[in-house]
């Protein structure tokens, strides 16, 4: 095992322990890896990191960038112990990236989104119920998709109002649910109940 790919092994494992899955800069910074011990590199050099982030050809400058960001952190990490690193600097690579404004929805546009959910048909006439509770969750707690779906019945303890989110970006935490209905929750729970036993 090459040297570089050691200290990537000992560079994504720190970045984990603090919380982060770091699954596609752990890859990509791979792929970074493999194209310096094809080269023969000793160390990082900042021409080699932009050789490396500008080979895609036909994608955006912010591509780009982001590649060369994600060698800047590693290599700046790697410096600490070979001080023949070079960091490429910041901005190297001008990034262009439009991203539209985020649309916030009023409450009556929720409210809409919720009734429209409700309607979905499926077999068991459970899609429109729990469309609606998710999109309604989501809504009331500001969670992101993916800690909503990661939730389990354990999770949600309606007695004290508390919901504990898992698989977060920063790690694990606790919201309180007092700013939610919660006799609607549980009505709404005890009839999806009812629908899927049935």
């Amino acid at each position: 095992m090459s040297t570089f790919r050691e200290s990537l092994e000992q560079y994504v494992a720190l970045r984990r322990a603090f919380g982060t899955k770091y699954r596609e800069p752990a890859r990509t910074l791979g792929y970074f890896v493999d194209f310096l011990e094809r080269e023969g590199a000793q160390f990082i050099t900042t021409p080699l990191a932009m050789q490396w982030a500008m080979q895609p050809q036909g994608v955006q400058h912010a591509t780009w960038a982001r590649r060369l960001t994600m060698v800047r952190r590693f290599a700046s990490w790697l410096s600490a112990t070979e001080p023949r690193t070079q960091v490429p600097p910041r901005r190297l690579i001008a990034s262009r990236q439009h991203r539209k404004p985020p649309h916030i929805f009023s409450d009556e546009e929720i409210r809409q989104l919720v009734a429209a959910a409700a309607q979905l048909r499926s077999p068991k006439g459970l899609r429109g119920a729990t469309y609606a509770t998710l999109i309604g969750l989501l809504a009331a707690t500001g969670l992101r998709p993916g800690e909503a779906l990661a939730l389990d019945r354990s999770d949600v303890d309606l007695q004290s109002g508390v919901l504990t989110i898992r698989q977060t970006k920063f790690g694990n935490y606790a919201a309180s649910l007092t700013m939610l209905d919660l006799n609607g929750v549980i009505a709404n729970s005890k009839g999806i109940n009812k629908k899927s036993s049935a």
